[in-house]
C-alpha cells in the first residue's frame, strides 16, 4: 500500500484535522496553564521574599543591630536568599545587595531587580538578575532581601519544556494512528472493491467478509452482501424463467394450436367448433393469467408498491380473508379455525395483504381433503410478528418445503389440479416486500406456512 494513498485516503485527512483541533485546543489550554502557574510561582516566589524581609525586621526590633548583622552574614553564607544591609548614608553593613539610587539620590524602596555583582560572577557568564524588596528599618538603615529570577524561570522553563514533549508526542501518536487507520480502512475497501470486481466477472459466490468490529464498514459490508444475494438471487430467477415459462406454456399453447388447425381442416358441426372455440378461449385466458401473474410478481419484486405503505393490522386483513373463504370451506367439507386474538401491526399495502393470505387460504384449501382442519394464528413475537396458516392435510414432502415457493414449481400431487404455480410465489413476493420471512414447515401432519418479522437490519 503506497504511502501517497495513505497520505491522501479520507480516515487519514479526518484524523489530521482531529489531530490539528486538538492540538490547537492543547496550546490554546497550554497557554491558560503556563499563565497561570507563571502568576502562582512568581506570587509565592514574591511572597517568600516578604516573609524572610518581615522576618528580619522582627529580629530588628526585637535583638539590635548586632543580632542582624550575624544573622545576614550567616545566611549569605547558606546561599538560600540574597541580602544586604545598609546604612543611611549608603554605607554596606552586611549581605552583598545595594539597593538602587533614585534621581534625587536617595534608595529606592519597594521591588526592583538587581545584577550580581561582577567579583560573584563566573568568567564568561551573564549575571544573574535578581528579584529584590528593598525596605527601610526603622534606624533609617536600607534592608535588601532578594531571590535569583533563575529559580523561578528554571520552574516555569520545565513546565513549558513537559509541555512541549506532550504536544510533541501528541502529534507523533496521533500521526502514526493516523496511518494505521487509515491502512486499516483502506484495507477493508479494497476488500470490498476486490469482492466487487469478483462479482462483475461472475463469481457470485463471492461476499464480502465481516470484520470483528461491528462499526460502519461491517454494518456497510452486510448491506453489500444483502444487495449481492438479492441481485444473485433475480439473476438466477431470470435466469431459469425462460425456460420456465418454455416448459409450463409449451402445453398449453401447443393444445390452443392443435385445436385451432384442427377446426381449420375438419368439417365438424357449428356445436362442436364453438366449443373448440370456447375451450381454445379458456387456454388462451390462462396463460394471459400467468403471465399477468408474472408481471404482477415482478412489479412486487421491484417494490413498486412500496409508497403505497400505511400502517395497518395484520391480524384484521387475515380475519377479513378468512371470513371470505370460510363459507368455501363449509361447502368442502373443512374446518377454517381463526385464533387471532391479538393486533399484528405492519406497515403495509393492504391490497397485496390480502391478496398474499387470500392465497394461502386457497392453496390450502384447494390441496387438502375433506374433513381438514385449517387454521390460522397470528401472535406477536420477541422479534415483532407471528402468522402462520396451517393444516392437518396430507403435506408435502421433507424435500419440497424450501422449493414450493419457486415460480411454476408444483409438486407431484398438485400437477393433475388446475393452476400455473404461481400463487406461493406470489405469497413469498408480497412477504418480501414487507419484510416478512415467509417459510413452510411440516405441521405433522399437513403444512404449515409461517409468516415471520425479519431479523433486525441494519
Amino acid at each position: 500500500m503506497s504511502r501517497t494513498r495513505l497520505l491522501r485516503s479520507t480516515s487519514f485527512r479526518l484524523a489530521s484535522i482531529y489531530l490539528a483541533l486538538f492540538t490547537l485546543s492543547a496550546l490554546a489550554l497550554g497557554a491558560f496553564v503556563y499563565w497561570s502557574v507563571r502568576r502562582e510561582i512568581l506570587a509565592d516566589f514574591d511572597d517568600r521574599i516578604i516573609e524572610e524581609r518581615d522576618a528580619l525586621k522582627g529580629v530588628f526590633d526585637r535583638e539590635g543591630r548586632a543580632r542582624l548583622a550575624a544573622l545576614l552574614d550567616a545566611c549569605g553564607s547558606t546561599g538560600a536568599l540574597a541580602y544586604g544591609w545598609q546604612s543611611a548614608d549608603g554605607k554596606l553593613l552586611a549581605g552583598d545587595l545595594r539597593a538602587p539610587t533614585e534621581k534625587g539620590g536617595g534608595p529606592r524602596l519597594g521591588w526592583t531587580d538587581l545584577q550580581e555583582s561582577d567579583a560573584d560572577d563566573v568568567a564568561g557568564e551573564k549575571p544573574e538578575t535578581i528579584r529584590a524588596l528593598v525596605s527601610r528599618l526603622p534606624d533609617s538603615s536600607i534592608l535588601l532581601v532578594g531571590d535569583e529570577r533563575r529559580r523561578s524561570n528554571e520552574v516555569l522553563r520545565r513546565t513549558v519544556s513537559a509541555f512541549a514533549w506532550a504536544i510533541a508526542a501528541t502529534l507523533v501518536l496521533g500521526a502514526t494512528g493516523g496511518l494505521w487507520m487509515s491502512a486499516q480502512f483502506l484495507r477493508r475497501i479494497d476488500t470490498m472493491r476486490l469482492t466487487a470486481q469478483a462479482i462483475m466477472a461472475g463469481d457470485w459466490s463471492r461476499r464480502i467478509p465481516l470484520a470483528p468490529v461491528d462499526d460502519d464498514l461491517s454494518s456497510l459490508a452486510r448491506t453489500f452482501n444483502r444487495l449481492f444475494t438479492r441481485i444473485e438471487k433475480l439473476m438466477l430467477a431470470n435466469k431459469h424463467l425462460s425456460a420456465d415459462i418454455a416448459h409450463d406454456l409449451r402445453k398449453p399453447l401447443a393444445s390452443v394450436l392443435r385445436r385451432l388447425e384442427a377446426a381449420g381442416h375438419s368439417k365438424a358441426s357449428p356445436e362442436a367448433a364453438h366449443a373448440d372455440i370456447e375451450t381454445v378461449k379458456d387456454e388462451i385466458e390462462s396463460v394471459l393469467e400467468t403471465f399477468n401473474a408474472l408481471l404482477r410478481i415482478g412489479q412486487i419484486e421491484a417494490g413498486a408498491r412500496r409508497a403505497a405503505f400505511q400502517p395497518l393490522d395484520l391480524a384484521d386483513v387475515a380475519g377479513e380473508a378468512a371470513e371470505a373463504f370460510q363459507p368455501s370451506a363449509e361447502d368442502e367439507g373443512k374446518a377454517l379455525v381463526v385464533n387471532l386474538d391479538e393486533p399484528l401491526p405492519i406497515a403495509g399495502d393492504r391490497e397485496l395483504l390480502t391478496q398474499m393470505m387470500a392465497n394461502l387460504l386457497d392453496n390450502a384449501l384447494r390441496h387438502t381433503p375433506p374433513g381438514t382442519r385449517i387454521e390460522v394464528c397470528g401472535k406477536r413475537a420477541p422479534s415483532g410478528i407471528l402468522l402462520t396458516v396451517s393444516d392437518n392435510g396430507p403435506g408435502v414432502a421433507p424435500n419440497e418445503l424450501r422449493t414450493i415457493f419457486q415460480r411454476f414449481y408444483r409438486g407431484e400431487s398438485a400437477r393433475r389440479m388446475p393452476g400455473g404455480g404461481l400463487g406461493l410465489s406470489l405469497v413469498a413476493a408480497i412477504a418480501e416486500l414487507h419484510e416478512l420471512e415467509c417459510a413452510a414447515e411440516d405441521n405433522r401432519p399437513g403444512l404449515r406456512v409461517t409468516l415471520s418479522s425479519a431479523k433486525e437490519r441494519d
